[in-house]
């Protein structure tokens, strides 16, 4: 069993851990983005058998957990490594920056290798390399000096430069540096992808209609969501087999932005719906379609992954059939 002792730099209040609000105007706070990609990390490394991840922070970022208890617990545990996840910071507003990787000053070559790989790998991924002059560098830092394992702090780009922020602020980057990071720990630790189960593909929607009500729910063609006649004002969907996104268009409107799943619903009380979008996120094995019917007239061909919208402009939907196909 592999043991990784997961650490997000820093708690989501520390004094002054956070974006250069020249740069950044919500000053993003620090903790939010070195907890974002350990949580995407963790996410990765759930797939895989044979490790155990234990987060030596406050995984809400109410607290900024003394060093010494991190590094204690670590070792405590007999972690096999200790990974800090961090952003950088002394620019001050300049164009400089990029991915820096520490570890402690006197270290093996265990650690080395460790160092040296996660960097490479972070700089294949998201090519933020950036201008530091040592950018495998060595520090006097608490949780590489009193940790008993191999420990490596990661500077994942710098909060208060004008290339680097709107950079490391992206959903993109985030999922970029988590699979590098996944990447390096897959093959040091030799990890298996565990058995996946086998799953029937299931696709479950249901419609509000404009005279005020939610439909029950239909799975897959066994049914269409929706009363003829009856224009459709919202959309729900979901499936088992990962995240589903979908965004409807409003007649005389505009596209609303994409939902997740069944985190919201797609629409507006009182605006009819003319058209959908639909797509399957990170799904290399089945793909979506959708198809709708408007009021009066019988259904339009299916669409498939986003490649085009289900609908008329002008038109209002009154029928929906969603399903998964293998591609």
């Amino acid at each position: 069993m592999f043991k990784l002792a997961l650490c997000a730099g820093h708690g989501m209040n520390t004094a002054g851990k956070r974006c250069l609000k020249a740069i950044d105007k919500n000053e993003t706070r620090e903790w939010w983005l070195n907890a974002r990609i350990c949580e995407k990390l963790e996410k990765l490394l759930s797939l895989y058998q044979e490790i155990e991840i234990k987060r030596m922070d406050d995984t809400s970022g109410k607290t900024d957990v003394k060093l010494s208890t991190r590094t204690n617990t670590a070792n405590k545990w007999g972690a096999d490594l200790y990974l800090s996840v961090h952003h950088n910071a002394g620019i001050a507003g300049g164009e400089g920056g990029g991915i820096v990787a520490f570890t402690y000053t006197k270290t093996d070559s265990v650690t080395k290798a460790w160092q040296k790989e996660f960097y490479d790998e972070l700089i294949l991924e998201t090519k933020l390399k950036g201008n530091r002059a040592t950018p495998l560098a060595t520090k006097n830092l608490a949780v590489l000096r009193d940790t008993a394992m191999p420990a490596v702090l990661l500077e994942l780009g710098f909060m208060d430069s004008t290339k680097d922020t709107p950079i490391i602020l992206t959903e993109e980057y985030a999922d970029k540096c988590a699979k590098a990071l996944a990447n390096v720990i897959i093959k040091r630790a030799a990890l298996k992808e565990k058995t996946a189960e086998i799953k029937t593909p299931v696709v479950k929607y249901q419609v509000y209609t404009a005279h005020d009500k939610w439909l029950p729910e239909v799975e897959g063609e066994t049914d269409y969501a929706g009363i003829p006649g009856r224009a459709i004002q919202g959309l729900l969907v979901e499936t088992n087999i990962g995240d589903i996104e979908y965004c409807v268009h409003l007649k005389n409107g505009k596209w609303l932005p994409w939902v997740k799943n069944r985190e919201d619903y797609a629409g507006i009380y009182g605006r009819d719906i003319d058209c959908i979008r639909a797509r399957l996120k990170d799904n290399s094995k089945y793909s979506v379609e959708c198809r709708v019917a408007t009021i009066g007239r019988n259904y339009y061909p299916w669409v498939r992954d986003n490649e085009d919208y289900a609908g008329v402009y002008g038109n209002r939907i009154d029928r929906v059939q969603i399903r998964l196909i293998e591609k």
